[in-house]
């Protein structure tokens, strides 16, 4: 079970890499799609860990689900900021959710 996480968590990173670099070549399709597919890895991911529904919210004392809710937020900008056709702000907010993907990773 764990390879399998892991296999879904490179793949969300893999896929943020791919909206970022769509964004830097204009494309704010390319961004949105990425971004999407994404958001679905991480879901996927977080059936087994819902990092996003905590029972006692205290800022810094889970700090994976922290990061985890800032990945899926930014996400979401940077769909609908792709589908507007905003394709810089659509990079920026992938680049937000890849590195806060990195700092869910690397938190307790």
């Amino acid at each position: 079970m764990v390879h399998a996480e892991e296999d879904h968590g490179e793949n969300a990173r893999t896929h943020l890499e791919q909206a970022i670099e769509s964004g830097r070549k204009g494309d704010a399709r390319g961004v949105g799609r990425h971004a999407q597919e994404a958001k679905r890895e991480l879901i996927e991911e977080n059936k087994e860990h819902p990092y996003t529904h905590l029972q006692k919210p205290i800022y810094g004392e889970h700090e994976k689900a922290e990061h985890d809710k800032e990945v899926f937020e930014e996400m979401d900008i940077a769909i609908e900021e792709a589908e507007e056709g905003d394709v810089e702000d659509a990079t920026e907010a992938a680049e937000r959710a890849a590195r806060h993907l990195r700092e869910k990773e690397q938190s307790k």
